[in-house]
């Protein structure tokens, strides 16, 4: 069977635009990479690197006012533990946010929702 890391790759490659899904995809393999117990957690039946990505966006639509919803890099970092059930990790959220190259990323929350998710990285960089 594929490991954690292989198939949050493989996930990546079907969207290699997705800049949203590259930072999440790389602070999973990363959590992955450093902790035994987080690799099977994500390698977990139907647990996947779109459905961390989901988790976030809903995340983002409960706090969303007027059809934006900003949630700040530790919160989405927070949801994506939450998913995978990995214990939280502040080093490994300041690795995944120095990795990140671009200021501000944009994700929408869904093709058919109005709703966008905004993650604003600037203040962190």
């Amino acid at each position: 069977s594929m490991s954690a890391i292989e198939k949050i790759n493989t996930e990546m490659q079907k969207r290699p635009d997705d800049l949203y899904m590259e930072i999440i995809g790389h602070y999973i393999i990363d959590r992955c990479g450093a902790d035994e117990a987080c690799e099977k957690k994500a390698s977990a039946e139907g647990k996947t690197l779109t459905g961390a990505v989901t988790a976030v966006r809903n995340a983002a639509q409960k706090k969303a006012v007027s059809n934006c919803a900003v949630l700040t890099p530790d919160e989405v970092f927070s949801n994506i533990d939450k998913y995978f059930d990995f214990p939280a990790d502040a080093r490994a959220q300041e690795r995944a946010m120095a990795g990140v190259s671009s200021a501000s990323v944009a994700a929408h929350a869904a093709p058919t929702a109005p709703a966008a998710v905004s993650l604003d990285l600037s203040d962190f960089l």
